[in-house]
């Protein structure tokens, strides 16, 4: 089936997009692998959205899906493995083996979780260790539990598990926090989080699940009995499908223009995926700018492209 318009992601960036793109009459189709909304599904709390005060990540995920379902666009939750382009048309298949066409493609398919890298994290993946506080802290309440990393993730998921565990240890490797001075001030004042910095976490350990950790401070080594450990040290962009394509930095961002737009015609990307030349930060709603001018682009590209006068 041929599309205008193909998104490949439905998170802040992707309805944005579609939302745009459907306003102005494109056939559009969006292509998402797992849940609608993205990382907003793992977000407790947002509250720095305008508009809202303070909201639940899967809420503000539930009311952007409905409002991008108000335009009856085109949706298939598959996972893309292959896009390419030919002369002037993109081709995307699919995991399902689908296969679509498009004049235009917009990735918006944001960044997964990184890893430690460290003995026992792979073994005990589902069993104790989580990149998903909100998904299973429940399974952990009462019990002493460990969350590493500085930003902002790392601070929100301390917090959030300060309200289910009976002891949070935060691990962070350096002595301050990469994250605004009040979340900051809201975990080191939090009597149930305690802090380790200056320190690296090393080894997992236990039997079928989650037992203890091993952590190396300045003063040596440290043992702490938890029965889960929350990763959080960043993410990884969601690009492999499109390395060939050379589109990518150093780091595996897809690299965009102010306008969204990639070194391939008729390519776009927008959110956590995509690196600007420009500095940014990284918020929801920065990827629902770049959503919206990555539509805006697409559209314009079509008028010089497609349509004739």
């Amino acid at each position: 089936m041929s599309y205008d318009l193909i998104i490949i992601g439905a998170g802040p960036a992707g309805l944005t997009a579609a939302i745009y793109a459907k306003r102005a009459c494109l056939k559009t189709l969006i292509l998402e692998k797992a849940l609608s909304g993205g990382k907003l599904n793992k977000t407790e709390d947002v509250d720095n959205y305008p508009g809202f005060t303070s909201i639940k990540g899967p809420e503000l995920a539930r009311q952007m899906t409905e409002h991008a379902c108000h335009y009856e666009i085109d949706w298939q939750f598959e996972e893309l493995i292959k896009l390419e382009k030919k002369e002037s048309e993109f081709i995307i298949k699919t995991n399902g083996g689908k296969i679509f066409a498009s004049k235009a493609v917009i990735i918006a398919a944001g960044a997964i979780e990184n890893k430690l890298g460290i003995k026992g994290e792979a073994e005990f993946t589902n069993t104790g260790v989580s990149y998903c506080a909100i998904c299973d802290g429940f399974l952990f309440r009462n019990k002493e539990v460990a969350v590493v990393g500085g930003g902002y993730s790392a601070l929100e998921t301390a917090l959030y598990m300060s309200n289910v565990a009976s002891k949070v240890y935060l691990i962070h490797r350096r002595d301050s926090f990469r994250a605004e001075k009040e979340i900051a001030e809201r975990v080191k004042n939090d009597p149930k989080i305690v802090l380790f910095l200056n320190s690296i976490l090393t080894e997992i350990k236990g039997e079928k699940t989650v037992e203890k950790i091993v952590i190396n401070q300045p003063s040596g080594q440290k043992e702490l009995a938890v029965r889960a450990v929350f990763p959080c040290i960043g993410l990884l962009p969601y690009s492999q499908f499109v390395h060939q394509l050379g589109i990518c930095d150093h780091q595996n961002y897809i690299t965009i223009k102010e306008d969204g737009s990639t070194s391939v015609p008729g390519l776009f990307a927008a959110g956590d995926v995509a690196r600007s030349t420009e500095k940014k930060i990284k918020q929801i709603v920065t990827a629902v700018s770049e959503g919206a001018v990555a539509a805006q682009s697409v559209i314009e590209y079509l008028k010089q492209n497609y349509i004739k006068e």
